[in-house]
């Protein structure tokens, strides 16, 4: 493992992980119980080092190693996640980065492509949209307690069936949800992405070229969303990949990794 680093993003100690020398990508993990920019990035940060790219995986603001305010003193919404993008790429002294965002790591990508767009180059999103509230999968991360058996449910739930789930990545996430201060912070991110949504005048103003993912078996984000973010964002491309759900950087590492980086040289 490779070792993390600290920055100070506004009023937040933001950890992160890097490797590789280029141009910058910043990859951006969801909202689910026990995610971080290591967890959910792990095979991605080599890959895409070996590409050319410098390569960062943060934590987002309650999540991994970064802090987490108490939601009592802090408001675990959209904006705050926005705003730590936005401040590390100040904070590292990057002109402008490339973007990866999984789920609410998307929405994060599209939020700062709104507020800044002279900041961030090209958006690449995966299994992004609003998520099916009702499905199991989702039930499984709202309802989430400190338990192996419930993570290992979560983790299933996010990758395909064919997916095999390794313990160590269990053991993993849910020691992250033992933390203190993380499942607090949880329950407050959970409450904002449910309830989030964009203007659609806002996502028809975004101009940067645009990468679509989407798995046809995702049990969190349906594959329409990415259809109808097709629609809307003038400059889009979509790629659906067969026998995938939530997590194709995990459930597919090198397809998803040579997918990206074509287009981030190409476009």
């Amino acid at each position: 493992m490779i070792e993390g680093k600290f920055i100070q993003t506004n009023q937040i100690q933001t950890h992160y992980w890097e490797m590789g020398s280029g141009e910058p990508l910043i990859l951006l993990h969801g909202g689910g119980a026990g995610a971080d920019g290591w967890g959910n990035w792990e095979k991605s940060l080599e890959l895409y080092a070996e590409k050319g790219f410098r390569t960062i995986a943060i934590d987002t603001v309650g999540f991994g190693q970064s802090d987490k305010p108490s939601p009592e003193e802090f408001k675990y919404d959209h904006d705050a996640r926005v705003d730590q993008l936005l401040s590390l790429i100040s904070a590292l002294e990057l002109e402008k980065a490339s973007v990866v965002g999984n789920s609410m790591g998307g929405l994060t990508s599209l939020g700062a492509a709104i507020k800044d767009p002279d900041k961030i180059d090209k958006i690449i999103l995966m299994g992004t949209g609003k998520p099916k509230k009702e499905s199991n999968g989702m039930k499984a991360l709202i309802n989430y307690k400190i338990d192996y058996d419930a993570m290992h449910t979560i983790v299933s739930h996010l990758t395909n069936p064919n997916f095999e789930v390794d313990s160590e990545l269990v053991n993993y996430r849910l020691n992250l949800t033992k933390q203190q201060g993380a499942l607090e912070s949880y329950g407050a991110i959970m409450q904002g992405i449910l309830s989030y949504e964009f203007e659609q005048e806002h996502l028809k103003n975004i101009k940067h070229k645009t990468l679509l993912v989407h798995g046809t078996l995702d049990n969190m984000v349906p594959l329409q969303r990415s259809y109808e973010l097709l629609d809307t964002l003038p400059n889009a491309w979509l790629y659906v990949m067969p026998h995938c759900g939530h997590w194709a950087m995990m459930e597919y590492p090198e397809e998803f990794v040579r997918v990206t980086s074509d287009f981030l040289r190409n476009h």
